[in-house]
């Protein structure tokens, strides 16, 4: 009778055990309930299960748990009955069942119990690879933290339950990443990638959710209380970095962008704004860290505007071609213009800052460089069939034309479908923030030279390594960033630090063989330095404004326009 009563247990054991297995947690509240059910008539009094698993991509730092699932009141024998298991990935698990105390099973009892532990390890054991596979839908391979399904999931959750508004997102970049690739190859910025995540990970706990979305680009939910730590957290980062004799303290810089969760708010709202917010510390070099504004919202609707409009605007003439006049600086007399872009629409001019940086950001400024250049080689063939002496006009393309390996190739193209020489062409190129671009740049200068057309570095003295483009590239003119002449006017004593940087750059410039243009010279008493230091040419509007196509052509027929300017 005894022995039936403990069948009838080990068989209540089996049915609670297998009730709505589908992940690990449900598994292991199973055993606890089944073990409760069944413990009278087994004469139970302990259930512990551990696991030591080794690390892996989804469990980086393995897995070490103890658990008790089951202890009676009245205490426990310890001659029970234990078994250990050994894991696909060479794990141990280890599960023990001990009788109440008091009791002692036979050994037909302790057959049924091995059974139990059996059917424990089983379904545990298929109840942590279906927890697995569902954890390999809401990780990061790399990284080992949450992914973008992952942490949208969390914050559904969140949603649900309302209380999403107890929230901000962050949106986090690494900055400068790719030079620790650079630095330390790509080996170790994925090692700091995931030493990273890991970090963060740590440092939210239960607080909130850390996601990586790709490359070094993240998002972070954490409770509003919290931000203030979180800041002073992403300070202090730092991790070492190398191998070997090489390895180094590396300090890690985040932007992020910060949004708090208001009532209304679901997932979509808060990633976009925090996103909105992140765009805005992007274009800001002196903050790391924006907060969301609704100016951020009407900035982001901006320029969406901007980019929507283009193509069309492009296609029905909308953009013209200004000329902003260069002067030599020795006679005074018309030796060059800049080609400026100016987006006329519905009879009104579009400030140029309106949407040049928006084009920029977005690489439709690419498109808009080759519609101005193609404009300007119609102009000077109109210009020659007119019987008027053209100057060499300069024609600004974005850096982001360096990735393009055609550009040469397209540039000259256009020259030669107009007929005109390359002479009357000089390739204005921004100054780079980053030696990437050094090598694109150069073979694209030699390629220029090689063909006749004149290059120019634009705002010089404002991006990477400036002594570096003077010693290592070989272009015709350098333009000095009108920022240096802000400080040079009359009543400046004669000596300032902008005037003599200026003076030992000019000296440079043309011990090198090249030109110097000075931009943004507004004042009589900046034209008489720049000549005193044998600038060659500037531009600005003590000379003239950028000028409409039909009224720069009357400054070509003008020889003697701008001898009393200056």
């Amino acid at each position: 009778m005894e022995n039936c009563a403990f069948c009838g247990g080990v068989l209540k054991f089996f049915e609670k055990i297998n009730e709505n297995v589908d992940n690990i947690d449900n598994a292991m509240d199973n055993i606890t309930v089944a073990a409760e059910a069944a413990a009278e008539k087994i004469k139970l009094g302990k259930v512990t299960l551990s696991l030591d698993a080794p690390p892996s991509e989804l469990e980086p730092e393995g897995v070490h748990k103890y658990g008790e699932f089951y202890l009676s009141s009245k205490g426990f024998e310890e001659d029970g009955v234990e078994k250990q298991f050994t894991t696909k990935e060479g794990g141990v698990v280890c599960i023990s069942f001990l009788p109440v105390k008091g009791e002692k099973w036979n050994i037909s009892e302790k057959s049924m119990i091995a059974v139990l532990i059996k059917s424990c390890y089983i379904i545990s054991g298929r109840a942590r690879v279906m927890s697995l596979m569902e954890k390999s839908l809401y990780t990061d391979r790399m990284t080992g933290i949450c992914n973008t399904e992952g942490f949208m999931r969390y914050g559904g959750m969140l949603v649900a339950r309302h209380q999403l508004v107890n929230y901000a997102a962050a949106f986090i970049n690494i900055k400068n990443f790719k030079y620790v690739n650079q630095l330390f190859g790509s080996r170790q910025g994925d090692v700091l990638l995931r030493k990273f995540s890991q970090a963060m990970d740590r440092f939210v706990k239960d607080d909130g959710k850390f996601a990586r979305l790709g490359g070094d680009n993240f998002v972070l939910l954490i409770k509003k209380g919290r931000i203030t730590d979180l800041r002073a957290f992403a300070d202090a980062l730092s991790f070492e970095m190398g191998e070997g004799d090489m390895r180094q303290l590396y300090n890690l810089r985040l932007r992020m962008g910060i949004y708090e969760a208001v009532e209304t708010d679901t997932m979509g709202d808060i990633m976009n704004k925090s996103s909105i917010a992140f765009n805005a510390a992007r274009g800001d070099e002196r903050k790391d860290v924006v907060f969301f504004s609704p100016l951020h919202l009407e900035e982001a609707i901006h320029k969406k505007k901007i980019s929507t409009l283009f193509p069309t605007a492009l296609d029905n003439g909308e953009f013209v071609v200004y000329y902003q006049p260069k002067v030599r600086l020795s006679d005074n007399k018309l030796c060059g213009c800049e080609a400026l872009c100016r987006w006329i629409r519905d009879g009104k001019i579009v400030p140029p800052m309106d949407f040049i940086p928006v084009l920029e950001t977005e690489g439709s400024i690419c498109r808009l460089d080759f519609y101005v250049f193609e404009a300007v080689c119609a102009d000077i063939k109109r210009w020659l069939e007119m019987g008027l002496d053209p100057v060499r006009v300069s024609v600004n393309f974005s850096k982001r034309h360096l990735h393009n390996q055609r550009l040469a190739d397209q540039i000259l193209g256009i020259i030669r479908k107009y007929g005109i020489d390359g002479s009357y062409i000089e390739v204005e190129l921004t100054e780079m923030t980053g030696a990437e671009d050094f090598t694109a740049m150069s073979v694209f200068v030699d390629r220029m030279k090689e063909n006749g057309v004149a290059t120019s570095i634009d705002d010089f003295g404002t991006g990477y390594s400036s002594l570096n483009l003077l010693k290592d590239l070989d272009v015709d003119v350098i333009k000095l960033d009108k920022s240096f002449f802000t400080n040079i006017n009359d009543a400046d004593g004669g000596i300032s630090t902008d005037r003599i940087v200026v003076k030992n750059i000019v000296n440079m410039v043309n011990e090198l063989n090249m030109e110097a243009v000075s931009e943004g010279v507004e004042t009589h008493a900046q034209a008489e330095f720049l000549r005193d230091t044998h600038c060659s040419m500037a531009q600005g509007f003590l000379f003239d404004r950028p000028l409409p196509k039909d009224e720069f052509e009357k400054r070509l027929s003008d020889e003697g326009f701008y001898a009393d300017k200056g």
